[in-house]
């Protein structure tokens, strides 16, 4: 079971060329200097050391590179470049700024709108200050009237008032009412003398002492509540 030295010696000779071939990658990388930024397609360069103290000393905090970037792995590396280069094959840098307006806008237009600058959803129309009718009247021509004519007066009369015909109209209801009233006083008058008359007349034909004794008998009778129907004595 013990290996040959051949196969050993071939096997690290192969492992041997390999780790060159990863330590040039990995040499070539690093070697790109921290300066020059690939990100979103477009590369910075350091600037001048002939320009102002304050700004090289400001960009050199940025450009200088880490203690640890020359310690990073295999994968870190490769991970770097491929980002690298899709974000610089696939991103376009386009200024669109969002326009601010300085003014409010002003609407002419009639409607209603949800939002300011949503198109009119309600339209009103216009509103005429004086409208006209729309329908024509109908107008029929009517007879000729003659205002001396008694048809003209009593139609005026109708719809006018007087005091006179107040008067006039007032005097004849009263005088209406007051021969009513003497037609019926009149008529008690008949009937309470036709009364007495009958009286007078039972008085002759039974005597005075038929009526007393009547009347109590009436009295009782109605106080019983039956009927109370007079019948001559025999």
């Amino acid at each position: 079971g013990e290996v040959p030295m051949d196969a050993d010696s071939s096997s690290s000779s192969g492992e041997e060329d390999g780790d060159a071939a990863w330590r040039a990658a990995i040499d070539s990388a690093a070697a790109v200097p921290s300066g020059v930024s690939t990100a979103n397609g477009c590369s910075k360069k350091p600037h001048d050391s002939t320009a102002d103290g304050s700004d090289s000393d400001l960009d050199g905090d940025h450009q200088r590179p880490k203690s640890g970037s020359h310690g990073l792995k295999l994968y870190q590396i490769k991970a770097q470049k491929l980002l690298d280069d899709i974000l610089g094959k696939s991103l376009v840098m386009v200024r669109d700024p969002t326009p601010i307006p300085s003014e409010k806008p002003q609407t002419t237009e009639g409607g209603v709108r949800l939002f300011r600058n949503s198109p009119r959803g309600i339209i009103l129309g216009p509103i005429d200050p004086h409208p006209q009718p729309r329908k024509r009247p109908n107008i029929i021509p009517g007879d000729k009237i003659d205002e001396k004519s008694k048809k003209f007066r009593r139609r005026v009369q109708s719809v006018t008032v007087d005091g006179y015909d107040i008067l006039v109209s007032a005097r004849t209801t009263s005088q209406r009412l007051l021969t009513r009233f003497e037609a019926r006083d009149a008529a008690r008058k008949a009937a309470a003398k036709s009364e007495e008359e009958r009286v007078a007349q039972l008085k002759q034909i039974r005597g005075e002492k038929w009526l007393p004794s009547v009347a109590r008998e009436m009295q009782a009778e109605v106080g019983r509540g039956k009927k109370v129907t007079l019948k001559p004595k025999s």
